[in-house]
């Protein structure tokens, strides 16, 4: 750093603008460039802007810049530092430069704006506009410059016609010229704008698409220029376009204009039956009933080339919608007459895709025989998208290296997935059993401030591991008594706190604390072992994804226990007895006399449990019960037989252990899949358990885990039909319809019985309107699943329509419901929509009721 350098930063510290001001002129060019970094550096590196010191260096840096060029620069960079406006008085002191010198300035900081952010963009706006006021230089033409000026002064800006042009291709201007349309229209008017140029600009961006505030505004536009005919013809193909490809209030509006051509004889029939094609093969009702219309007008105008706009009409036959066929159907039968022999196989050949009862009326109507010939139909089967088939849980870490990163991952995650901590659990078993100390080694390497404990150790135990004056959240538990070298039995107690009677919160009733003292007092059990005799791994790890342990495998975990003379801990294995899948018949009475034979009484017990039939859910007047559990098994585990009417739900930090031991136990959203682990044989019981809390009232985070529930072994009853009705009324549409495909490829559903539910829910008025059915059933009937949707609905119409609350879009319901009913062959009557068949009327509802009633009727023939 030179001398000169030097001495202007003392003055810039000192906060002494006019001495650093002096020393500036002083120096020559290269000696004022060579001070710009080291002003740079400094003012970086100061906390506040708003010091003597600060105010000096931002004056005496741009003192330094000689050319347009590197003020430009400087002022960006000063914006970008600070992320506010340049003040205006330091660009007036520039005034001395001359107007060539500062207009030059100003087109630079206008460019600048083109590649910076839009916070940053605004502030060079602010400082270039001063910078043109007070040259007189002509307006820069930059693109983020022109639309930012003219979100200020709009369409009445001198500059405008120049400005426009430009704005118009940046992209979120669209949004703000809503509100001046008309005066762009009247500055195509005047000539001031070129109009055929702005209508190309506007349907360019149209093209573009983009938010729907900004494609309206263009829009917006081409309604106030009020295009000619000559303007729509010249631009046909480009409506067209439009219409098939563009978002759906896009696509309306360039249909009203093809109409307009239709009406004016300015459309040629190509166009027309190519854009139809594409029309009517969008999902949108009205767009697609629209442009029904317009065709019915150009074939009732006798438009040359009908048969190919009758041929176009077909691709609407294939919409999933039933009245959009019959619309279809009817605009066809209208004009069939007139349509040579190549167009009317044409027809009969596109006539299988429509629903059946419409199809046999298209069929008898056209005189022509059936799409599959003489033969009868088959059986209608469902054609099911493939299923994931259970999963098997992942293996358990094979390497230290690998068990690290989960157990860190775990730890600092808080909530995750109930088979990854068993993973990890199982894990830390396995070797701490072949080389504790080298675990602890490998733990050791882990940066301290990973553990999400270490902040508050260090704020209270200078000598962390020694104490633990912290909440330590669980998995975490083993690391630390590892790290520690043992935690004694004072620290962690065989019940977790929340399931002691001394606890200021003890809820033996609440679903949470129930479900999380099994998983803590395995946690706790493993901590207290780890250190001392712990076990080669777990007998109640995981199988299968939903939980479930294999018979077999249970059994040859306890072979290597009794090889090895090691006692299983009594949490463990009464979690591995609650998961194990229990086999049929000869093979069980095999099983159970291996077991046996081990002559352990761990192999004793499970023994006894297969010969005993294992966990079977038992209705009692309280309720759903597992009196299985109420001999043999530890304080936890027997509280999962318990009547659960509530869900904890608040967070506390409870001293509920002697020193120096905390826990914080957290408000918790439905942890579904924790229950389903826990007890995943008895899913008719979880769901019994669910509905008494009523925890999926207040919370929705289940929402995704219904699958798992759906996928989970035991019986289903109403308990769970209840559930689940529940869940396919709220949540998310994927989730819903995978639980849904689960049991229906399991042939576990009986859809009639859930679709009841369903019809309760809405006599009750707990219907969640957010996550409509009629989304739901669609969605199954659209992958193949007709059966499935129609008998859910059967079941769910009668309280569906028995209500003073009428469904939203019962028109379309009902219509799935016919759609479905017709396709697989479904038979019976449902005196509710015949109800709604007998009323008087022409609305879409009653046609539908009165469809659906003949289809059901002619069915049964």
């Amino acid at each position: 750093m030179t001398i000169e350098c030097e001495a202007l930063l003392e003055a810039i510290r000192a906060g002494d603008r006019e001495l650093s001001l002096t020393l500036i002129e002083k120096m020559d060019a290269r000696a004022r460039s060579q001070c710009v970094p080291a002003i740079k550096k400094f003012l970086r590196g100061l906390r506040l802007v708003e010091t003597t010191s600060f105010r000096t260096g931002r004056d005496a840096g741009l003192a330094c810049q000689d050319t347009p060029a590197q003020a430009a620069q400087w002022v960006t960079w000063f914006i970008r530092l600070t992320r506010d406006y340049f003040p205006l008085h330091l660009v007036q002191t520039l005034t001395d430069r001359g107007p060539d010198w500062l207009g030059e300035l100003a087109h630079r900081l206008a460019a600048n704006m083109d590649n910076e952010s839009e916070r940053v963009a605004a502030y060079l706006y602010n400082t270039a506009e001063s910078l043109v006021r007070l040259s007189g230089c002509a307006t820069p033409t930059s693109s983020r410059y022109a639309a930012r000026r003219l979100c200020f002064k709009g369409p009445t800006d001198p500059d405008a016609p120049t400005l426009v042009p430009i704005a118009l291709e940046v992209e979120g201007f669209g949004a703000y010229i809503s509100q001046w349309g008309t005066g762009l229209a009247s500055m195509a008017e005047s000539g001031k704008l070129d109009r055929a140029a702005l209508i190309d600009q506007c349907v360019g961006r149209l093209f573009r698409g983009g938010r729907p505030s900004e494609v309206r505004g263009f829009r917006l536009v081409l309604d106030h220029l009020a295009l000619t005919d000559d303007e729509l013809a010249d631009r046909a193909a480009d409506w067209a376009r439009l219409a098939a490809d563009a978002d759906a209030p896009t696509a309306g509006d360039a249909l009203k204009r093809l109409r307009r051509l239709i009406d004016a004889g300015r459309l040629g029939t190509e166009i027309l039956a190519d854009a139809s094609r594409d029309v009517l093969a969008r999902p949108e009702k009205n767009l697609v009933t629209g442009q029904l219309k317009h065709l019915g007008q150009a074939l009732k105008l006798g438009t040359e080339g009908s048969g190919e706009l009758l041929t176009a009409v077909t691709v609407a036959f294939g919409h999933e919608d039933n009245a959009v066929q019959e619309q279809a159907w009817k605009l066809v039968a209208r004009h069939i007459g007139a349509a040579d022999p190549v167009v009317r196989a044409q027809i009969v050949e596109a006539v299988a895709v429509l629903t059946p009862d419409l199809r046999e009326q298209a069929t008898a109507a056209l005189g022509a025989s059936r799409p599959d010939g003489d033969r009868a139909e088959a059986p209608y089967q469902e054609t099911l998208p493939p299923v994931a088939a259970p999963q098997r849980a992942a293996a358990p870490p094979e390497t230290l290296p690998e068990l690290i990163n989960e157990i860190v991952a775990i730890v600092a995650a808080h909530y995750t997935s109930t088979i990854e901590s068993e993973r990890a659990l199982d894990g830390l078993v396995r070797f701490a059993h072949r080389d504790r100390a080298a675990l602890a080694a490998a733990l050791r390497t882990v940066p301290a401030k990973q553990w999400p404990w270490q902040y508050r150790a260090e704020q209270t135990s200078p000598s962390f591991p020694e104490g633990l004056p912290f909440p330590v959240p669980g998995i975490g538990v083993i690391v630390v008594a590892i790290l520690v070298g043992g935690l004694d039995t004072d620290s962690l107690p065989v019940v977790p706190p929340e399931m002691s009677p001394d606890d200021p919160g003890f809820a033996p009733d609440c679903g949470h604390c129930v479900f999380r003292a099994a998983w803590r007092a395995r946690v706790f059990e493993v901590a207290r072992r780890i250190t001392t005799d712990p076990p080669p791994f777990l007998l109640s790890a995981p199988g299968w994804r939903t939980g479930v342990v294999d018979a077999e495998v249970l059994l040859e975990r306890l072979t290597e226990y009794a090889r090895l003379g090691v006692t299983a801990g009594p949490a463990d294995l009464d979690q591995a007895l609650l998961r194990v899948r229990i086999p049929p018949g000869p093979q069980r009475h095999r099983l159970s006399g291996a077991a046996a034979g081990l002559g352990t009484a761990d192999g004793g017990r499970f023994a006894d449990w297969l010969s005993s039939g294992g966990l079977t859910v038992v209705e009692e007047p309280s309720g759903l019960t597992l009196p299985a559990l109420r001999n043999g098994f530890t304080d936890p585990f027997r509280r999962l037989d318990v009547l659960l009417t509530k869900h904890h739900n608040g967070g506390r930090i409870t001293q509920d252990l002697p020193d120096p031991m905390l826990y914080y136990r957290a408000g918790r959203p439905l942890d579904l899949p924790q229950w389903v682990a826990t007890l995943p044989l008895v899913r008719e019981y979880i769901a019994a358990q669910l509905l008494h809390t009523k925890a999926w009232r207040e919370d929705s985070h289940y929402d995704p885990d219904v699958p798992l529930l759906a996928a989970a072994d035991g019986p289903t009853g109403p308990a769970f039909y209840q559930f689940l009705a529940t869940a396919l009324t709220r949540g998310h549409l994927g989730s819903r319809v995978e639980a849904l495909l689960h049991l229906v490829a399991r042939k576990d559903l009986d859809a009639r019985q859930c679709g009841e539910y369903l019809g309760r829910l809405h006599l009750q008025r707990e219907w969640y309107p957010k996550a409509d059915v009629l989304d739901l059933l669609t969605e199954v009937a659209r992958i193949g699943a007709h059966a499935t949707a129609w008998n859910i609905l059967a079941g769910a119409l009668p309280g569906l329509l028995s209500g003073d609350e009428v469904p939203r879009r019962l028109g379309a319901l009902l219509s799935l419901g016919a759609d479905c009913a017709s396709r697989s062959g479904a038979t019976g009557a449902i005196p509710e929509v015949d109800a709604i068949a007998d009323r008087k009327g022409s609305s879409q509802t009653i046609k539908q009721a009165r469809r659906l009633r003949r289809i059901l009727t002619e069915a049964a023939r």
